[in-house]
């Protein structure tokens, strides 16, 4: 068999397997706190759109859908709904409305699924960008298994429809960036205008697309005074502006004033409250430097923190050469690269550099881990793959045994994906012991809940009402909706009521420090009768009134 066929073999087993398996454990996770609070924001946008346009085909239904969720306390204000991008939300109410899903629990569960197919997208995608740049199926085919299988982005993939589909959307866009940087094709350009308009209203973070694209496109004209890139600039920056009005309802009314608005205000969605961070409570709007260098050092598999830091000093090595020399030597009049891949690499790691380093100079509340940043694996997992391209290119003869080699390095994070299931979203990696993993804030959004309230409906036998109680800051009776008619109706959630509950539900997390504030105190007329722990990473726990 040729060489090109056997690797299209290959590549349609792995996707086809990876798409199997995503539809056999999409329904297994949990129900993240944010989920009630996109299903809002979509009806809320929904009906904007048709009272915009004067539709009244659907005005009912999605008064009825607002309603299902309105009265929920922990909802934020709907004035915070304009810093949402639409782009998931907006569609799937369409669908709920369209098809009239009456069953809350049927919302949580094709969501998860268009979540994944949507992250599954994009790893192709992702292979793509890395076969067009380096050339080599087994490189580009590692580097694709780690961006998918890293646990937390992995877990997330299945449930996280904000910052996964951001990094979706981050993938698409510079996927049309390198295109450009390869072509000049108008298609090419309009679509990274798309895909970068559509990012930034789902995080403001997406700011950095058309910014860093310019810069590029900026530096590419004056390594090369024949190269003519303003028009390029112009017809990026207006479709830009002009995709992000159309799709962003959020801007139809005051284009200009609401975008800087959503700037300038973006940073003010985060709340102050305390959370545990390498065993201290700290204020998240008072976080150390170090914050988000840890949290990726500690919840990163070990290989790729490897690949990532090896591929960094050369890239930025080859890159301070460059600088040495400009002006000095000129390779084909080429001062900052010397060919359109050199450009990509420098592309990718401009933008992991400016990102951290904004991040720290603006200094960003990041309150669920590196959560908000999830984007950054395609950056990080590209530079890991440049590493892996070094390593092929000193060892050429034996290319697939160096295949073979970091395949079975990988075999941690398949192994912890694994075991973690269906919880590989908290996972930590081996540089902390069990003691220390349990120092860090795990479960902040609420992924454990569904499975605790089975649990807890296994205990109690019968089928009397259970009332449950929460010594958690999560808000765990949201859980009811996702929850099988017949379950909705046994269970009543009585907040942090303990003397009128039967059991009481814990994932520690609070707001407050426990240390000095006793509201989540455990009372002693209850026993601890179940745990979960699972990796040395204690999970949840329930206790049950004695």
């Amino acid at each position: 068999m040729e060489t090109k066929n056997k690797n299209k073999l290959i590549l349609c087993t792995f996707f086809g397997f990876y798409l199997l398996l995503g539809f056999i454990t999409y329904d297994d996770y949990g129900i993240s706190i944010e989920e009630h609070t996109q299903l809002y924001f979509g009806a809320h946008w929904l009906n904007y759109i048709v009272n915009f346009f004067e539709i009244d085909a659907f005005k009912d239904k999605i008064l009825e859908k607002i309603g299902k969720f309105s009265n929920d306390p922990a909802l934020p204000d709907p004035k915070i709904f304009n810093y949402y991008g639409p782009i998931f939300d907006v569609p799937t109410a369409f669908i709920d409305v369209f098809f009239n899903i009456q069953k809350t629990s049927l919302y949580f569960k094709y969501r998860h699924f268009l979540v994944f197919f949507v992250f599954y997208f994009s790893s192709i995608v992702f292979f793509k960008i890395l076969i067009k740049r380096f050339k080599n199926f087994p490189i580009s085919f590692l580097g694709t298994i780690i961006y998918i299988f890293s646990p937390r982005i992995y877990g997330d993939s299945f449930h996280n429809n904000k910052d996964i589909i951001f990094l979706s959307f981050v993938v698409f866009a510079i996927f049309f960036a390198f295109k450009v940087f390869e072509k000049k094709k108008i298609k090419n350009i309009i679509l990274f205008s798309l895909f970068a308009s559509i990012a930034t209203s789902t995080r403001v973070m997406g700011l950095f697309l058309p910014v860093s694209f310019i810069i590029f496109l900026y530096l590419e004209k004056l390594n090369n005074k024949s190269i003519s890139n303003i028009k390029i600039i112009l017809i990026t920056f207006f479709s830009y502006f002009i995709f992000l009005f159309i799709h962003w309802p959020y801007l139809w009314e005051a284009p200009i004033s609401n975008f800087f608005q959503f700037i300038s205000n973006s940073k003010n969605l985060f709340f102050s409250y305390y959370i545990l961070f390498n065993g201290k409570y700290v204020l998240s709007t008072s976080l150390p430097d170090s914050f988000i260098f840890t949290w990726i050092g500690i919840s990163t598999p070990i290989l790729n923190l490897f690949l990532i830091s090896l591929g960094i000093f050369f890239i930025g090595k080859r890159l301070f050469s460059r600088f040495i020399l400009i002006d000095k030597i000129k390779y084909n009049e080429n001062d900052f690269w010397r060919s359109n891949n050199e450009m990509k690499d420098y592309y990718i790691f401009f933008n992991l550099i400016s990102i951290f380093s904004l991040l720290i100079f603006l200094n960003i509340p990041l309150v669920s881990g590196w959560r908000h940043l999830y984007f950054l694996n395609i950056f990080m997992v590209y530079i890991a793959t440049y590493s892996l391209m070094i390593f092929s290119i000193k060892y050429k003869q034996n290319i697939y045994r160096l295949f073979i080699v970091v395949l079975v390095l990988l075999i941690p994070n398949f192994y912890k994906i694994i075991i973690l299931h269906p919880f590989q979203s908290l996972y930590f990696n081996e540089i902390l012991n069990s003691k220390k993993k349990n120092s860090f804030l795990i479960d902040r959004e609420g992924l454990t809940q569904l499975e605790s309230i089975h649990k807890i409906f296994n205990m109690a036998a019968d089928d009397k009402k259970i009332n449950i109680a929460s010594a958690s800051y999560i808000p765990y009776y949201r859980t009811k909706n996702a929850l099988s008619e017949k379950n909705k109706n046994r269970v009543n959630f009585v907040g942090t009521e303990y003397d009128k509950a039967d059991y009481i539900y814990n994932n520690y997390v609070y707001e407050v420090n426990p240390k000095y504030n006793k509201k989540y105190n455990i009372p002693s007329n209850f026993k601890k009768v179940y745990q979960l722990e699972l990796n040395g990473i204690k999970m949840y726990e329930i206790y049950k009134k004695k």
